[in-house]
């Protein structure tokens, strides 16, 4: 009986234990390694109305729009003469093969709309959990002593020489401490706990400055350079 109740003792003690160190306040969570793709929340797939095109009519359709969406005063810029020209041109094409490009359009442009929606969308399961992920660092300013804040992004270039990437393929970072990246975009895995919150950052150039919208912060811990 003596060792019967020892034995139960253990147990609860054991049990007791194992609470207290998962529901305390300083218990650390198991790092859940992530990619780009992971941001992105599980969704149905939308129908392209496009998808019955080639290449070329997809190229197409999207001067048309950009045709018919140029304002009065865009209408009469020497640099769009040549665009406006070609929209026409294709609006023909569509005309002769037996496509509305009036329909069309109309369900293109729905299309984009929701497709812009859903780049604002997040993976709610990744809020409060800490994360590993690969990206190239970009500091919102430069600074010879290092900085704290920057967007991870999944690209070279992305927001400095080709448009950002959608909101939720966008990270804001930042630091316990400073640290220095030797390069514009810095190749890295960051560490650390993810928020998924919607915000902009504005990000300094050397001519001028942008405002990037995101849609995850992480409040980093580590960071070293990327390696497979």
């Amino acid at each position: 009986m003596k060792n019967k109740i020892s034995g139960t003792f253990l147990s609860y003690t054991f049990i007791a234990a194992f609470a207290m160190a998962v529901f305390a306040p300083g218990y650390a969570q198991a790092v859940q390694k992530i990619e780009w793709k992971n941001l992105l929340p599980e969704l149905p797939a939308l129908k392209d109305p496009l998808a019955g095109l080639t290449q070329d009519q997809r190229f197409d359709i999207e001067t048309i729009a950009w045709a018919r969406g140029l304002k009065p005063e865009d209408l009469e810029l020497i640099q769009n003469q040549q665009g406006i020209e070609d929209g026409k041109t294709y609006e023909e094409q569509f005309k002769k093969a037996g496509i509305d490009v009036d329909d069309l359009l109309a369900k293109y442009q729905a299309w984009q709309r929701k497709v812009e929606i859903r780049q604002n969308k997040v993976n709610t399961s990744l809020d409060g959990k800490e994360i590993r992920m690969p990206g190239y660092l970009l500091p919102l300013e430069f600074s010879e002593d290092g900085d704290t804040d920057f967007l991870l992004v999944p690209y070279i270039g992305a927001c400095i020489h080709v448009p950002p990437p959608p909101p939720n393929q966008i990270v804001f970072v930042r630091l316990s401490s400073k640290f220095k990246v030797n390069e514009v975009f810095m190749a890295v895995w960051i560490t650390g706990k993810m928020k998924t919150r919607a915000s902009s950052k504005t990000l300094s150039f050397i001519d001028g400055t942008a405002d990037i919208s995101v849609a995850y912060h992480l409040e980093g811990t580590t960071v070293i350079p990327y390696q497979e």
